[in-house]
Parts: structure tokens; sequence; C-alpha cells
């Protein structure tokens, strides 16, 4: 079993170094996932009484990026380092992980807003 798990880890490594890529692609994107009348509120602390940085509506689809995956060029993050990362970077970690708080970062209209979320809240999605 260990080795079955050594060998897949090296043929994802050997794919992620294999595949080129720009400096924002890859996994590491979120889209939000929430209802039509409940806004995804991002805090500015990984806490439900923190004060809020940005409101987002299921509507809103700005780039919502995981804020602890490296970045730049040439960087491509796969979905298992990731899912690694979440594991390592949201808290706390005696809870599962949907129910943590992630900190992600927000592009869109001028600078990135950075704030923490609940990871339950949003999906999976490649970076564009």
């Amino acid at each position: 079993m260990q080795r079955a798990h050594l060998f897949m880890v090296t043929i994802l490594a050997a794919l992620a170094v294999s595949s080129g890529a720009s400096a924002t692609s890859g996994f590491g994107c979120y889209t939000v996932n929430v209802g039509p009348n409940d806004p995804l509120k991002v805090r500015l602390e990984p806490r439900a009484d923190s004060p809020v940085v940005a409101t987002l509506s299921w509507r809103d689809q700005p780039i919502v990026a995981f804020d602890a995956l490296p970045r730049g060029e040439n960087t491509q993050s796969s979905l298992f380092d990731v899912h690694m990362a979440e594991f390592a970077h949201c808290g706390p970690d005696n809870l599962p992980l949907g129910a943590r708080w992630c900190p992600v970062a927000l592009y869109g209209d001028g600078e990135a807003q950075h704030g923490w979320v609940k990871r339950r809240f949003l999906d999976h999605s490649e970076c564009p």
C-alpha cells in the first residue's frame, strides 16, 4: 500500500513538472457556491464575528484564489497540491475540511483583497 502511494505521488509530481503553465493556471481557484439569497461573506480573520472585507453573491464570479499556494511564472498546482495545502493551511484542523476557514485572495477590479471563508462555500475551479 505504501509503495503504491509513493508511486502515485511520483507520477503526479512528474505530470506537474512536465506540463508548462502560465502564472495563474492550474487548480487553486474557486467558484462561489452559495444560494441566490445567501451571499458569501469574506472575513478579515478566520472567525464568524470578524469584519467583512467583501460580500459575494452566486452571480459574482471574481477570481477567488486559495491564498496559501505558490504563485508565479511557470507555477501550476494540481488538485492534489490544492487538497494538501487546504489540509495544511485551513483551520482549525480538528474540524472537517468543509467547516474550516481558508485564506483566499479575490482578484477583480483593482487590487487583490485578502480574507478568509468557510471552505464549504467554495467549489474547486481551474485558475484562468
